[in-house]
């Protein structure tokens, strides 16, 4: 069995400094935070889950409502928040949901079940109630990589999705595209609605407007990257080059994006960094038994790659 002193000597600093990087104290450097961490990766050390559990009053675990497993940047952020848990001694129940507001509920309903101390959602559906059916019973939750601005209990780590299509648009427009349009997600997303809306915004101040995908456009949004892929994909197939014939932007940046085979434009987000905080957050209100009512948010940049082109005369 290893032991707290194993790791404090492992990472070179105090037994209370490993204990204030366990409790998710923000007091301590992000440089020693990461050292830390990283020597209780390597000598695989795990508190006593039972005797803190009795103590605090705790399970000891942290729901993750995931919508959308096979979408890299949401598996990203869930394996980030994963590791953030355990590294504070916590399991990760982690519910894999399609955006469907029938297993939203259940899944909720299941976390209440379990008394898990926080949640971490990083994607409902249009309108979902899951936030609120697990706010009214005094669990912390944190929402990441879209915004629910209207409950004030809620932690938000969010995109600045508005600013974000912004560039995209304004990218598209300076190599001279007056036809755009956007693509929206497959499941019910409530961050692909405002990536629209964001992306309409962005044309009407150049007096532009969406023309849709059968309407012939020279540039194409998505909403996210495996979004952006599918189009490539498609265009290519009915004998359209891209960048030559329609220029495809995408949003998060995995790391597909960067192959050289794909070498798609799009807009950055550390989807890793984002679940990370989002526990972080959602452990500090638990252990004071608050909910987290804080939010923050990122601005994302827009990676240009091999995918935007002038358009075509």
């Amino acid at each position: 069995m290893t032991t707290l002193f194993d790791v404090a000597r492992r990472a070179g600093v105090s037994k209370s400094t490993v204990s204030n990087v366990i409790r998710g104290d923000g007091r301590v450097a992000e440089t020693t935070r990461e050292r830390v961490e990283r020597a209780i990766e390597e000598i695989q050390y795990r508190p006593n889950v039972i005797a803190r559990s009795l103590k605090a009053r705790s399970s000891m675990t942290i729901g993750i409502i995931v919508p959308d497993l096979t979408n890299p940047f949401h598996a990203e952020l869930a394996a980030g928040a994963e590791r953030a848990a355990n590294a504070s001694g916590y399991a990760a129940l982690i519910t894999h949901t399609e955006a469907s507001p029938h297993t939203e509920q259940d899944a909720a309903r299941a976390f209440i079940e379990r008394r898990v101390d926080c949640v971490v959602v990083t994607g409902v559906s249009v309108g979902s109630s899951l936030p609120a059916l697990l706010l009214d019973r005094e669990i912390p939750v944190v929402v990441a990589s879209f915004g629910e601005a209207d409950d004030p209990r809620l932690g938000v780590i969010d995109n600045d999705d508005l600013t974000a299509m912004e560039l995209v648009v304004a990218h598209l427009f300076e190599l001279g595209h007056r036809r755009m349009a956007f693509v929206g997600p497959l499941l019910l997303e409530q961050s692909g609605e405002r990536r629209r809306l964001g992306f309409a915004q962005a044309l009407h101040r150049r007096g532009l407007q969406d023309v849709g995908i059968g309407g012939k456009p020279t540039a194409i949004a998505a909403h996210n990257d495996m979004q952006a892929i599918a189009v490539i994909d498609r265009l290519e197939r009915e004998g359209q080059k891209v960048p030559r014939d329609v220029s495809v932007t995408g949003y998060d940046d995995i790391p597909l994006a960067s192959h050289n085979r794909i070498q798609l434009t799009t807009v950055h987000a550390d989807a890793a960094e984002m679940g990370r905080r989002a526990v972080e957050l959602a452990l500090g209100a638990a252990r004071e038994s608050r909910h987290v009512a804080y939010r923050e948010i990122q601005t994302g940049q827009l990676i240009v790659r091999a995918t935007t082109g002038r358009a075509p005369a």
